[in-house]
């Protein structure tokens, strides 16, 4: 299947290159019309706002175009979400999900939905002069979503629990080096009869609510794994 992105069309330089390059010029602009002011030319300073102001504007439509032209994605079972990292990308993919009543002898208060990914460095992304170098990704934040739209975060309770009978499950923070990948599990506790749940895994840092084309932007229609719906059991046992 064709994987899909964070980023419109993975557009992550392009994307981040406007951003700095707007926020460099207005910041220059800032600072001349703070000279023109001190200098008492106000017409002059009047000028220089409202070019910035044009830039401004200028950008905000570009980053509302970009985010209500975004049609509803979903992420399938058995495909994969792209992170884009500017030089290369990691792939994000549901491996399995389920729903119980308890974990290692926890139990739950309605049930513990426990979804497992699978986090990949695909090699076939990178720059050609990155080399062999560790990428620590950028932070990451991830809530179940049910039918209703009701939201739900991780449970760090049903992860302790979880590890009692899987063992220890790696943060989505850890390093990895081209074509290397690792599997971890989440725990989220959630109603036991939750209908339509669906993962959303995004980035964490609040710049990317300004960023042209990410899922993250403003007005722009996020991009959530679809997990089937299952009925809880007794336990989970590794």
């Amino acid at each position: 299947m064709q994987p899909l992105f964070n980023f419109v069309g993975s557009s992550a330089p392009l994307s981040v290159l406007a951003f700095l390059g707007t926020a460099a010029a207005l910041a220059a602009l800032a600072v001349a019309a703070v000279i023109l002011l001190a200098r008492r030319n106000r017409f002059a300073a009047g000028r220089v706002a409202m070019a910035g102001g044009g830039i401004a504007a200028a950008y905000v439509a570009a980053l509302a175009a970009f985010s209500l032209a975004s049609g509803a994605r979903q992420v399938e079972p058995g495909n994969a979400k792209y992170f884009c990292e500017l030089d290369c990308h990691l792939a994000y993919a549901v491996v399995g999900s389920r729903r119980v009543g308890s974990l290692g002898g926890t139990p739950a208060d309605g049930a513990f939905e426990v979804v497992t990914l699978k986090v990949w460095f695909d090699p076939g992304t990178t720059s050609p002069r990155r080399g062999d170098a560790p990428l620590t990704p950028n932070p990451r934040a991830a809530r179940l979503v049910d039918a209703a739209g009701r939201s739900y975060a991780p449970s760090a309770e049903g992860l302790r629990a979880l590890e009692t009978e899987w063992g220890a499950q790696a943060p989505l923070s850890r390093a990895l080096r081209p074509g290397e990948s690792y599997t971890t599990s989440l725990v989220f506790e959630v109603p036991a009869a939750m209908r339509a749940p669906e993962l959303l895994l995004t980035e964490a840092d609040p710049v990317t609510r300004l960023l042209i084309g990410h899922e993250n932007s403003f007005l722009h229609r996020p991009v959530p794994f679809r997990l089937a719906d299952s009925s809880p059991s007794p336990a989970v046992r590794g």
